[in-house]
């Protein structure tokens, strides 16, 4: 049986990414549902709780997120998913990948659901120039 000090300090680990892989991680524990605790420590971590349509996320940028489901919680990255020149999309992107290597989960921009980014962590990214251009 684990202590409540060691409960947080594993989550606390899931959230920083430094000694456990940011990516999908059961939050329920001896018949304990730990999403709440969860989502406390993300906030007190710096995470905000928002929306993808909410996050400004420029084309050459992403944001880490956790979105928290049924006992889960999928990290992953807002960002711009470029198309062409003028076509885009705002989502967010999962680590877990499906069999044809896309973002398991995807969360569009218009979606209501709650995620949680942490916009201090904001990184830069490689824009594919591989898109057609109008």
């Amino acid at each position: 049986m684990k202590s409540d000090r060691e409960i947080i300090e594993a989550l606390d680990e899931i959230i920083e990414g430094k000694k456990v892989k940011r990516y999908i991680h059961d939050l329920s524990f001896e018949g304990r549902d730990l999403s709440s605790a969860f989502v406390d420590r993300l906030l007190r971590a710096g995470f905000v709780e928002t929306t993808v349509g909410e996050v400004e996320v420029g084309f050459d940028e992403r944001v880490p997120a956790f979105i928290v489901r049924d006992s889960k919680a999928y990290f992953g990255w807002v960002f711009q998913e470029r198309f062409t020149e003028k076509k885009s999309r705002k989502l967010f992107g999962s680590e877990v990948r499906n069999v044809k290597g896309d973002w398991a989960i995807q969360v569009p921009y218009n979606s209501h659901e709650k995620i949680f980014v942490r916009f201090a962590d904001r990184l830069g990214m490689e824009l594919d120039s591989n898109f057609v251009l109008e």
